[in-house]
């Protein structure tokens, strides 16, 4: 194209199969306020699949400054370079083309180039906003955003080791890249070619300065399909080898060669890539949960190298964005190749009612040898497990977790040394101190002030007086008329209203739109049994099962309503088979205070799935189980932060009444081939504002799960062997299935149950055997003894991290109560065969039901009322001699 001068920006724009995408990026380049003069436009279509290229084509026809290059696909970092060598600006830059830039940005970035036209002034970084594609939402949320809050300014690097490494969103002088022969090296991969990039052209070009450009927005997409490079490419195995050899690695060695030793920002880049690692396998959901397990051990090895290079320092300091305490210390004691043994004691709660303390400490490898000393006596703890933090596949650090009986001076040794106590976690020794010194979290008191422990009550009285006072007068300076108004309406229904009816209560609730889970259960049995026990159930007042409820006589509170507020603010126990946020912080804790009653987990389903990531932050002081193998799951050593003081062994409530109405069925009742299958996540469509609601998913009719289930339904060996036995097909498709049931084909053989206006337990009853894929139903459907079989199509894709479980203890091959099927086929196979059995389950499966229901004998709500009152010290839970306890010191609990 001719030129009559040198551009001052080249943005070379990569492009591979973006064609969806493009528009908007045509607009957002179209939109620029100053235009696009001074800018040259280089789009290198990179093979692309669709339309891409045409597009592309008829955007540029009329325009004088694009040059558009074809290449076959080579990838992200050879289109960068074909593109870099048709480059002619000053200043280079590469947009993603699935991005947008907004209105201002190469204005912005033009008179910023002019103002501080400096030589050493070699790169300049705009202001990433992350774009919410699904919601149009433009948020200020990257986790390098902080850097931008000072405004536009130029950094010293040496000075400030800030955090910058995306090319879509720098600019660069293309005259120094050149010199330097500086090119994206397409050895780095899946993705970091950007960092690698960009570290190289500042170690070899000696420049440390760093052009702040917070008023140029660069609009990052965040795709709602997880097909962004970023998110897919924790499948890749490069990403766990490759990249760090020719990445992190090659930037450190470069780094030596060139200053001696890696700048402290060069290793808060590396640290800020390689924390993304682990910090994504603490996610709840993580796409990290299918990494290929093949090449983790060589990741880890990895990860070695490349910390040996960084110092300790660099990492104890790093402070870029939050990383969690049990990273960190992975980072700086689990790679050693030596045990890391604990350098102190920390003080977690302490519960006034039961006078118990809670203490822990980190450390690596086997468990440790310990002695505890209370007031002079040696005494063996109350509780006490292991919680283990893994990371792809390796535990990297662990933390113990100790419940000692309180005293006025406690001692722990851990490997004959006496280890100082602390209050928060440490990264060095700390001076020794006792427990009574300490003033940590205390469980169980309403008083707002928490002086030191041991101080004369007076004191107590006075310093909680002057707090409250305090915060009385600053709630009148700083708070609205309307919220002072709230709070007066909320004092004025806890005081005179409902306290005394509200005094000392049980609340229980399933869902808040539902009933019918084990909260139902056990209110029934404490209403009947317990009349001495001030009971409610909470539920929503359009809720289907309140007429149902109200007309056997539940104390029903409405949710969300004054009464609700009250009963909870009176409340000595909240129980309930869910453990969403709206459940466990059902008041606004800067209006109401901290909750102070005690909360029950009396779970959906049997654990049977890694659930440590999302249960582990819920405060729970009563975890309901049903098992002793998932008892053991969750209080023994392993992932769970929960000991065997929490744990209890009880059964569930709804098991009491499921074995009433299975034994109220004659054979010939029992005549249903029950098919209950789960959901996936994938399929979910988007959140509908203010509500639990989806929108209706795209694309399910085509999905894998659609089409297994629809010709399993509609196979005709299905309805045969239903007819010959005398059987009835009944499918109960997940609640998020309903949306779609217009486009799945159900045949009219088959009959259509929903669990709005069906009881799940009288389906089961019915049932003479349950085709479920990963659903705890299929626990429900064992304990009964029903024959099951577990549909599993799909298996490597269900555990992919993207569902709120990992795998956990149970194996379905080798711990499950039925076959497990790959295909529709197996799964007819396995109907067939069990009816020529006469719907009895065989071996192995009739052993593995025997040892995981040991509790049959209808006393499981009992059980879990004992272990609520056990938390305020007016019970003590019993211990049973179940094969398998944890350890010695923390036995099987069942209450």
């Amino acid at each position: 194209m001719p030129r009559e001068s040198r551009p001052t920006i080249t943005a070379v724009i990569p492009c591979f199969s973006v064609a969806r995408y493009l528009p908007e990026f045509f607009s957002s380049l179209d939109a620029q306020t100053a235009g696009l003069d001074g800018v040259e436009l280089v789009f290198v279509n990179d093979g692309s699949l669709d339309d891409t290229l045409a597009l592309v084509e008829a955007w540029a026809a009329s325009r004088d400054n694009v040059i558009v290059v074809d290449q076959p696909n080579a990838g992200l970092s050879a289109a960068r370079n074909a593109g870099m060598r048709r480059a002619s600006g000053r200043w280079i830059t590469f947009p993603d083309p699935d991005d947008r830039l907004a209105p201002e940005y190469f204005a912005e970035a033009r008179k910023f180039m002019g103002l501080y036209d400096l030589p050493d002034l070699t790169l300049l970084g705009t202001h990433q906003v992350v774009w919410d594609e699904s919601s149009g939402e433009l948020t200020d949320t990257h986790p390098l955003r902080h850097k931008f809050a000072s405004g536009s300014r130029i950094a010293d690097l040496h000075v400030e080791p800030l955090v910058h490494m995306s090319a879509n969103s720098s600019f660069m002088r293309l005259d120094v890249i050149r010199e330097l022969g500086v090119e994206f090296d397409p050895a780095v991969r899946p993705n970091f070619e950007d960092g690698h990039f960009i570290a190289r052209y500042l170690l070899l070009s000696g420049t440390h300065k760093l052009g702040l450009l917070a008023s140029a927005k660069y609009h990052y997409r965040t795709r709602t399909d997880g097909s962004s490079l970023v998110q897919v490419s924790y499948l890749k195995e490069e990403k766990y080898t490759q990249l760090l050899e020719a990445g992190y690695l090659d930037l450190l060695r470069t780094a030596e060669e060139v200053v001696g030793r890696p700048p402290r920002w060069l290793e808060n880049v590396l640290l800020y890539e390689l924390f993304w690692y682990y910090k994504n396998e603490r996610k709840i959901r993580s796409i990290t949960a299918a990494a290929p397990r093949a090449v983790l051990p060589r990741f880890h090895e990895l990860v070695g190298d490349v910390l040996g290079r960084i110092s300790d320092d660099a990492i104890r300091e790093f402070n870029v964005m939050g990383v969690e305490y049990a990273i960190k210390a992975t980072f700086l004691h689990s790679y050693q190749g030596r045990p890391w043994a604990p350098e102190y004691v920390r003080l977690n709660e302490v519960d006034e009612l039961r006078q118990e303390v809670h203490l822990t400490y980190w450390f690596t490898g086997p468990n440790l040898d310990e002695e505890f000393t209370v007031d002079d006596q040696s005494v063996r703890p109350l509780a006490a497990k292991t919680e283990d933090f893994e990371f792809y596949g390796t535990v990297t650090m662990r933390r113990r977790h100790i419940w000692l009986a309180r005293g006025s001076r406690t001692l722990v040794t851990v490997d004959g040394r006496t280890l100082p106590s602390v209050r928060s976690e440490q990264w060095g020794h700390t001076e020794a101190v006792t427990i009574r010194d300490l003033a940590p979290v205390i469980h169980d008191t309403r008083r707002r002030a928490t002086p030191r422990l041991g101080a004369p009550e007076e004191t107590v009285r006075q310093r909680t007086g002057q707090l409250v006072r305090r915060i009385r007068g600053d709630a009148r300076k700083y708070l609205s008329k309307q919220a002072l108004a709230d709070a007066k309406v909320s004092r004025r229904l806890h005081r005179k209203a409902t306290r005394e009816r509200f005094a000392h209560a049980w609340a229980f609730m399933d869902k808040d739109t539902h009933a019918g889970d084990n909260a139902e259960h056990l209110y029934r049995w404490v209403s009947i049994n317990r009349p001495d026990i001030n009971s409610w159930f909470i539920l929503d007042r359009g809720s289907p099962d309140w007429d149902r409820l109200e007309a056997e006589g539940f104390r029903l509170v409405e949710y969300k309503s004054d009464d609700w507020v009250s009963l909870l603010l009176s409340a000595d126990h909240l129980a309930s088979s869910h453990i969403d946020h709206y459940v466990i912080h059902p008041l606004d804790a800067r209006r109401f205070g901290r909750s102070h009653f005690k909360f029950t987990f009396l779970q959906h389903g049997v654990t049977k799935d890694d659930l440590s990531r999302w249960l582990n932050i819920k405060p729970i002081d009563v975890f309901v189980t049903a098992t002793p193998p998932e008892w053991r799951s969750i209080a023994g050593d392993g992932p769970f932060a929960f000991t065997s003081r929490e744990t209890v062994l009880t059964g569930f409530p709804r098991h009491d009444a499921l074995l009433q109405k299975r034994a109220a069925l004659t054979d010939e009742e029992r005549d249903s081939i029950v098919i209950m299958p789960t959901w996936r996540q994938v399929l979910l469509g988007a959140s509908i504002p203010g509500s639990n609601a989806r929108a209706k998913g795209e694309n399910f009719a085509a999905s894998e799960y659609a089409q297994q289930y629809g010709a399993l339904l509609r196979s005709e060996r299905l309805r045969a062997v239903a007819e010959r036995h005398g059987k009835r097909i009944v499918f109960m498709p997940h609640p998020n299935m309903k949306p779609h049931l217009d486009e799945f084909d159900v045949p009219s053989s088959v009959s259509l149950l929903g669990y709005d206006d069906n009881d799940v337990q009288a389906v089961l009853a019915r049932a003479c055997l349950v085709l479920t894929d990963y659903s705890s139903l299929g626990f429900e459907a064992s304990f009964l003894h029903l024959p099951v079989v577990y549909f599993q199509f799909d298996a490597q894709e269900f555990f992919n991290g993207m569902h709120i479980g990992r795998r956990g203890y149970f194996d379905y091959e080798r711990d499950g109560f039925g076959p497990v099927a790959p295909d529709v086929d197996a799964a007819l196979t396995a109907i067939d065969e069990y009816a020529e059995q006469g719907w009895q389950i065989g071996t192995p499966y009739r052993e593995r039901v025997a040892e995981t229901f040991t509790l049959r004998d209808g006393r499981s709500s009992e059980r879990v009322v004992h272990a609520m009152e056990a938390v305020y010290g007016r019970r003590t839970p019993t211990t049973a001699a179940v094969p398998g306890s944890v350890r010695d010191d923390a036995p099987l609990r069942q209450a």
